[in-house]
């Protein structure tokens, strides 16, 4: 009579993590929380042209209109968290999708594209990765201190995601 036991062993090192993976998916037990401060989007956004432009790893984008009363501050606090970056400057750029704001001039390297897909809100500033899409929505909130909230929030989603390129 053979001796099955190295089989059996074999099948289940790949069954019983298979049952155990179903098991916490139907009952639920996964966490709720989420390790991002900013929103995924709920459709795939790739702005058209990227690719026409040089690559950087991240960058930081605001979408400005015509009649957005809160972008040209925005776009100050954009440039100060541009600043906060530090050493990671050289991975990100910042970027205006739509009209260039009037008031403002970048003191940093800006990357303008005339215009924005739809489906991005003007006033919001948003994640976009190397392929040119859309990853992070950071809304605009008119209390200063929760705008500064936002900020602190997409800085550190940031040098999470630099910190993550680096290591792979």
């Amino acid at each position: 009579m053979k001796n099955n036991k190295p089989l059996y062993l074999f099948i289940g090192c790949f069954l019983i993590p298979l049952v155990a993976a179903v098991l916490v998916l139907k009952s639920g037990w996964l966490p709720d929380t989420q390790s991002n401060n900013g929103r995924f989007l709920g459709e795939q956004v790739e702005v058209p042209t990227w690719q026409d432009y040089p690559l950087s790893p991240w960058t930081i984008a605001m979408v400005n209109a015509p009649q957005c009363d809160a972008c040209e501050a925005q776009w100050q606090d954009v440039q100060s968290l541009y600043v906060a970056l530090g050493k990671n400057q050289g991975k990100v750029r910042l970027a205006v999708l739509g009209e260039e704001p009037e008031a403002v001039q970048s003191e940093h390297p800006t990357l303008h594209i005339s215009s924005a897909p739809q489906q991005l809100k003007a006033g919001n500033l948003y994640l976009i990765d190397h392929h040119g899409l859309v990853v992070l929505e950071y809304d605009y909130a008119p209390v200063e201190e929760e705008n500064r909230m936002v900020h602190k929030g997409l800085l550190k989603d940031l040098k999470k995601l630099l910190n993550y390129s680096r290591s792979s």
